[in-house]
């Protein structure tokens, strides 16, 4: 599958205003939590995750990846805060004016908006998902047989669902 030159334009737009520059070799991590009132896989199991991913990486393909950009549907201020604590960043459409900018592109529905997530997640070096969230599936062998990349899915849905 390939994604419209368009469409791949704006993501790499949005990964790039989220690093500050140009857009290296990256993790993404896709945190669900929708439907919970907050999500339940702590932030040091998805650093865990994360690790081992950089490890994976490192040993099979020798690259260094310290980026790292999430998405969640996470409405906690303070878990976002500890996001950004851990030196992760993420793509923030409303800071990045995208409707404004790429309305005749990228419609106002948010749906659209989960096209630019799939690209900028489908693009990575290597995925921390969500176990049984449809999005981390797909994105995952996606990373996999793209681009050769490392992938974890996390499990969720009670506390300690991830426990190490």
């Amino acid at each position: 599958m390939r994604w419209a030159a368009s469409m791949e334009r704006i993501a790499d737009a949005h990964a790039r205003r989220a690093m500050n520059g140009p857009t290296p070799p990256y993790i993404y991590i896709s945190q669900q939590c929708e439907d919970v009132d907050q999500c339940f896989t702590p932030l040091s199991d998805i650093a865990h995750r994360v690790s081992e991913v950089q490890e994976e990486l490192h040993t099979r393909k020798e690259i260094e990846v310290t980026h790292v950009i999430t998405t969640s549907d996470e409405r906690d201020l303070e878990w976002w805060s500890d996001v950004g604590a851990l030196g992760w960043t993420w793509v923030d459409y409303a800071a990045g004016r995208t409707e404004e900018i790429y309305g005749n592109v990228v419609a106002a529905a948010s749906r659209h908006l989960v096209f630019l997530d799939a690209i900028i997640q489908s693009n990575a070096a290597g995925l921390v998902g969500t176990r049984g969230y449809t999005m981390s599936t797909v994105v995952s062998r996606r990373v996999q047989s793209c681009y050769d990349g490392a992938t974890r899915l996390i499990r969720w849905g009670w506390p300690g669902a991830d426990d190490q």
